[in-house]
Formats: C-alpha cells, sequence, structure tokens
C-alpha cells in the first residue's frame, strides 16, 4: 500500500509540474479568461479536467503496454509535442517584435457546451499532455490493478488539473490583469515565446537523446 500511496503522489506531482508550465491548456484558458471572464474561463477549465479523466482512465488501462510494444511512439510523439511548443514559441516572439498575431489572444466564449467542449478539444489534441501521460502511463501501470485505486487516480487528476488551470483562469480573467495584459502584450508574449520555445527544445533534446 505504501508503494502505492508514492506512486500515485509521484504522478500527481508530474502531472502538476506539467500543468503549471506554459502549454496549450493554459493558452486556452487564459485567452477565455481574457476575452469572456471568469465562467468561460473556468467552464474551458472543466472540460480540460474531464479530458484529463479520460487521459488517467486510458493510462491506467493499456497505454503503458502500447509504449512497451513500439517504444519508437514515444519518442515520435516527443518529437511532436516538442516541435509544437517551439512553433508556438516562434510564434510568440514574432509577435513580441512585430506586434499582433499573439498566441494568448482575448477569446469569445461559444456558450457553456462550447467552452466546455473546446477544452476537452484542446487537452485530446495536445501533444504536451499526451507525452506526459505516455509517459506516466509504464510508471502507475503497476500500482492501478483495482478500478477503485484507478478512479481515485484520474479523479485527484482531474481535481489537480481544475485547481491549477482554474488559478489561471482567475487570474487571466480579473480586470486588473485584462488591463496590464493589454499594456505589457509585446513583454508578455515574448516571456510566454521563450517558455515555449525552453519547453519544445527539451522535449526534443529528450526525445532524440539515446537510452
Amino acid at each position: 500500500m505504501t508503494e502505492t500511496v508514492l506512486t500515485l503522489l509521484a504522478a500527481w506531482g508530474a502531472l502538476a509540474a506539467a500543468a503549471i508550465s506554459p502549454g496549450p491548456n493554459m493558452v486556452a484558458v487564459a485567452s477565455r479568461g481574457l476575452g469572456s471572464g471568469r465562467r468561460a474561463a473556468l467552464t474551458v477549465t472543466l472540460g480540460i479536467a474531464l479530458g484529463g479523466f479520460f487521459w488517467a482512465m486510458l493510462t491506467a488501462y493499456g497505454l503503458g503496454l502500447l509504449f512497451e510494444a513500439y517504444p519508437m511512439l514515444l519518442r515520435a510523439l516527443g518529437l511532436c509535442g516538442g516541435a509544437y511548443l517551439a512553433w508556438l514559441g516562434f510564434k510568440g516572439w514574432r509577435s513580441a517584435l512585430r506586434g499582433g498575431g499573439s498566441e494568448i489572444a482575448p477569446k469569445a466564449s461559444g456558450g457553456f457546451w462550447g467552452d466546455l467542449g473546446y477544452g476537452l478539444i484542446v487537452t485530446a489534441t495536445n501533444p504536451k499532455v499526451a507525452l506526459l501521460w505516455a509517459s506516466l502511463s509504464t510508471f502507475v501501470a503497476g500500482v492501478t490493478e483495482t478500478i477503485w485505486i484507478t478512479l481515485i487516480f484520474a479523479g485527484v487528476s482531474a481535481l489537480v488539473l481544475i485547481l491549477i488551470y482554474g488559478t489561471y483562469g482567475l487570474v487571466f480573467s480579473a480586470s486588473r490583469m485584462r488591463i496590464l495584459y493589454e499594456r505589457f502584450t509585446r513583454t508578455a508574449d515574448a516571456l510566454f515565446g521563450s517558455a515555449f520555445g525552453l519547453l519544445g527544445l527539451g522535449m526534443i533534446i529528450r526525445s532524440v537523446r539515446p537510452v
């Protein structure tokens, strides 16, 4: 039991660290917060958390077996995810230098179901998220052997995502934050562009490094 608890805590810690760092999920929540306020941002967050719940269930049931059988898929996923984040970094710096085309830009709400679906789609197609869950799959597969432990793992994972992205949503939907972002858009683009670029480069390096 102790090993199970420690393994799950380590997995949730890795999930929290990945969620805190910039990526498409954060962009989706921040953009809705800037453009449509707290409710829309939190609804997108709920969609991301639901997506995280299903990713966690998939992780517990067989995703690790796929990557054990075809380890090159994990490398390919890392390269694709790294390239995508590097592209976001390039766009951020281009926007900082030229103005316009910011990755984090105010976006209108699509209503409750539209925002919920948007959060689900973003996290389902996010290569950074896919690589994270693929990496965790072989790590937690040995301890998620019962349906109850699997449900606890998935439920707490969703809660971690709600807490982190919900905080992003509240921050970016605050009126003062919106004013500051409008005033310092180019600076923010440079900062986020640097973060995206460094994360992407790190993912690419880890993917091409010999085992």
